[in-house]
């Protein structure tokens, strides 16, 4: 039999794999072991299959077994920018270790692997030398295995980590649907990041939004990344720490910022479920090789650590799930839902943009190992002297608009189809009936530019043009100005409602109200809806007796 190697490995990580070399390889996997699966979950933009491998024993391979046979389920998404591919590569390799060898006999035990190794296939198969090309002076790009990688965004042009609450690709529609099919306990995205010169082989993250919300498991979540993080360093010498850049470029004591709390970023999105969530960045100044293997060791201990504590995973996000539950059945006005985490300010033109700070808490510091100052400064890599700077960690997220959860929200008809990309359970109206609600004026109408959610596609074979040299404006978004106020008032048949009092509920809450800076106002679906001096066309139910009883 011939040894099956993945295109990195049979090419000593001169290339990656295309999408056939993927397709290829899944399909060899499942014809050599009873304990792995092929499962297509959807076309990509331009007609590739979107294909999932699923790696269990006992014939696992089923939503509903995983349940019965109280597995832990562990969903993986690797080449989400498919010019990130150490994911792919490592994804497809340790599939094959796990069923292939003894790696995975005790693993499999208590758990039910759901991997994506190629999310983004028409970005993959853009194959160029130049895609991501290191550029360390404006400090982005990688090493790239010479034969090239992908592209960042589809081949429509969509940055699918922008995506998941607008759910504009094909592609993010597709995993939506396959995700609330598993349910899966923990989910892992992997990536590749540049950024900030410092002296990790990798960084991990979680869900921020609404941290204070969902305290119990985000703590849960972060005691166990902290764990794998040293068995990581223990089992296979690779460091890593909390995901972030220095807030000051170039001031390495300024402090250590993370990403933005938006739930169009996949691990926030999934963070508003409540659900386990994990996010690696592999460190792009570091081989492609290297990249692969500390892909690889993280993948592999949180597997091991999934499996050690499959029971209390399981525990913790069944807590979770209830307490959102809760929140709709008996709303309490004081636990307010964060929706916009934005603070607006103008650029010389007068346009309206948004920043998203990050805080850092008393006593929350960041040891960040990197280099001398002067390396820094100069932007080298690796540096010559090996440095660690303590300094804040600018993790905390406070927003800046926040409301309590209501009853339920009577919806537009037109917004039936996107409820339902996000699994949002609604029922249709069969009568008018009348409701005591909140609802708001607008007072105001604005829009505002949205980077790094969309671009032009460049041809096959060429190199996509890098975030420094500030691509073409593609996609915009309308911001409102809204004033509440409350009424008893009549709705016609069928208008939607929306009752919170399911597991998506909190998730709800931050798509339908007007002023998100993440929902489906934000994304321009009502826009043919909304006039500057009437209501907005989304309403909150605030009286539970007269929403209806049961909601399909």
């Amino acid at each position: 039999m011939t040894e099956l190697l993945t295109r990195a490995e049979a090419s000593n990580y001169q290339e990656t794999s295309r999408h056939s070399d993927v397709l290829a390889f899944v399909d060899a996997l499942c014809g050599q072991t009873k304990l792995a699966r092929r499962v297509d979950f959807g076309k990509s933009g331009e007609g590739q299959p979107l294909v999932a491998l699923i790696i269990s024993d006992r014939n696992c391979f089923t939503p509903e077994l995983a349940r019965k046979q109280k597995k832990a389920v562990v969903m993986v998404e690797a080449n989400i920018h498919a010019g990130e591919v150490e994911g792919k590569e490592s994804v497809l390799a340790l599939a094959r270790d796990l069923t292939l060898t003894k790696l995975g006999r005790k693993l499999l035990d208590t758990l039910c692997l759901v991997l994506v190794p190629n999310f983004n296939p028409d970005g993959n198969d853009r194959i160029s030398p130049n895609n991501r090309k290191l550029d360390l002076k404006n400090l982005e790009g990688q090493v790239n295995p010479p034969g090239g990688v992908g592209t960042r965004y589809t081949g429509e042009g969509w940055n699918l980590n922008r995506d998941s609450m607008k759910q504009e690709a094909p592609e993010t529609r597709a995993i939506a649907a396959l995700y609330q099919q598993w349910w899966p306990h923990l989910f892992i995205d992997c990536h590749t990041t540049d950024g900030s010169i410092h002296g990790f082989d990798l960084t991990f993250d979680t869900s921020h939004s609404n941290e204070p919300l969902f305290s119990e498991l985000r703590q849960f979540n972060r005691a166990m990344l902290e764990r794998v993080a040293q068995a990581v360093k223990k089992g296979h010498g690779f460091n890593s720490f909390w995901y972030g850049n220095f807030k000051n470029e170039g001031d390495p004591t300024s402090g250590w910022h993370t990403y933005p709390a938006l739930p169009r970023f996949g691990s926030h999105y999934r963070g508003l479920l409540g659900r386990m969530d994990v996010l690696l960045e592999t460190y792009s100044y570091i081989d492609f090789k290297r990249r692969c293997a500390v892909m690889r060791a993280w993948l592999l201990e949180l597997f091991r650590d999934a499996a050690k504590n499959a029971k209390a995973y399981r525990a913790a996000t069944e807590a979770e799930e209830a307490r959102i539950i809760a929140r709709g059945e008996t709303p309490d006005l004081q636990a307010l839902v964060g929706i916009n985490y934005g603070v607006a300010t103008r650029d010389e033109k007068d346009a309206l943009v948004f920043e998203y700070p990050a805080h850092a808490k008393p006593r929350d510091t960041a040891a960040i190992q990197s280099f001398d100052e002067a390396s820094i400064t100069e932007r080298r890599y690796p540096g010559k002297r090996r440095r660690t700077y303590r300094m804040p960690h600018h993790r905390t997220f406070i927003p800046t608009q926040a409301v309590s959860t209501p009853v339920g929200y009577l919806v537009p008809a037109e917004l039936a189809s996107r409820l339902e990309g996000h699994g949002i359970r609604f029922e249709r109206l069969s009568a008018p009936k009348r409701f005591t609600v909140d609802s708001y004026r607008v007072a105001r109408r604005e829009e505002t530019f949205s980077p790094d959610v969309a671009a032009n596609v460049p041809p096959p074979g060429e190199a996509e043009v890098p975030l420094s040299q500030k691509p073409k404006p593609v996609r915009f978004e309308t911001v409102l100005t809204v004033s509440p106020e409350r009424s008893s008032r009549e709705f016609p048949a069928g208008t939607l409602y929306v009752p919170t009092a399911q597991r998506a509920g909190t998730l709800a809450v931050y798509l339908l109200e007007p002023h998100s800076d993440d929902g489906f106002c934000r994304w321009q679906f009502l826009d043919k809806l909304i006039t500057v001096g009437e209501l907005h066309p989304v309403h909150r139910v605030m009286d539970a007796a007269r929403a209806p009883k049961k909601a399909e």
